[in-house]
């Protein structure tokens, strides 16, 4: 069902809302420890239950879709076109790994996942979570990888594996993936994972605000310009392209929650992998900030309005 005007403008509000409260409480020093909690709680229970209600009672026929060639089309696309952008533009190696991490990866998880259960559903959330899933494997591993070779360090394979694989959504998703082929569990249960979806979304929009640090834009126009254009021209446009080479039409299950995906800011876990590897916070935190509030008042409007959803 195509949402309203006014149905769109209520997400909108309510998500801009809670970003704002997330922003509003990063000085206040006895948030830092609710923060803590409400990381942990997302991290390891509410968006693994998500991922696992959205996928293990869904039939085969839905899970064999083509979100994750979407996912991994987009993704591929725009990691290409962000690095010649890069070396044309001439930043230098950080500038550089911050313009092809942030066009590259995008917040499928913390806004995503809300966005596309707000404007069409949570009949989607199983295609946004292989979307989500599959971006987020190559984030894990790929973007590790590319943040540490901007500062010259080395990055042990075995340890990036690990991490991907002991990621508990990762790991949910292989077992809701199980599930879903060889056997549903018990529909009884069905419903817990549903009514979880509200304060899942709530708590990773207060996080996402938590977690964006506010910068002046001025100094950083060339690589929120880049990176915009990479993020929410190029990467919708490739995916629609890839729709209807994969003769998809947008009335089916993938399309619209790849769609949406893909105009997704940058993610925020760029900011937590700037600061692992001491990048420069305050370029991270200016293209997820500033792109942010571009998804949402104008990639997000214009992208319904020209599909029609």
């Amino acid at each position: 069902m195509k949402p309203t005007l006014e149905e769109y403008l209520h997400t909108i509000v309510i998500t801009l809302v809670l970003l704002g409260v997330g922003i509003s409480l990063q000085r206040v020093k006895r948030a830092k420890p609710v923060f803590h909690v409400i990381d942990i709680l997302v991290i390891w229970i509410f968006l693994p239950a998500v991922v696992f209600g959205s996928i293990a009672w869904q039939p085969p026929t839905k899970i064999l879709g083509y979100a994750v060639p979407l996912a991994f089309i987009g993704l591929g696309v725009c990691f290409l076109l962000s690095m010649a952008l890069a070396k044309t533009m001439r930043f230098d190696r950080k500038v550089g790994a911050a313009v092809i991490l942030n066009s590259s990866f995008m917040n499928v998880t913390y806004l995503g996942f809300p966005v596309v259960y707000a404007l069409i559903g949570f009949q989607y959330m199983g295609a946004a979570s292989l979307y989500a899933m599959a971006i987020g494997i190559m984030h894990l591993t790929f973007g590790m990888v590319l943040a540490a070779s901007a500062t010259g360090k080395k990055v042990s394979v075995r340890k990036t594996v690990l991490g991907v694989l002991t990621f508990p959504a990762a790991f949910v998703l292989i077992v809701a993936l199980l599930f879903a082929f060889l056997g549903h569990p018990p529909y009884d249960i069905q419903p817990a994972f549903d009514y979880m979806a509200k304060p899942a979304f709530f708590l990773m929009l207060l996080l996402v605000g938590y977690q964006m640090p506010l910068v002046n834009p001025r100094k950083y126009t060339g690589a929120l310009v880049t990176t915009g254009i990479v993020r929410f021209v190029v990467c919708p446009l490739v995916t629609y392209i890839a729709i209807l080479a994969l003769g998809l039409s947008l009335g089916e299950m993938t399309p619209k929650p790849a769609l949406i995906m893909a105009a997704m800011p940058p993610a925020v876990f760029n900011v937590i992998i700037a600061s692992k590897y001491k990048l420069d916070l305050k370029l991270y935190g200016a293209l997820v900030f500033y792109l942010t509030i571009i998804s949402l008042f104008v990639a997000l409007p214009l992208l319904m309005y020209v599909f029609g959803f």
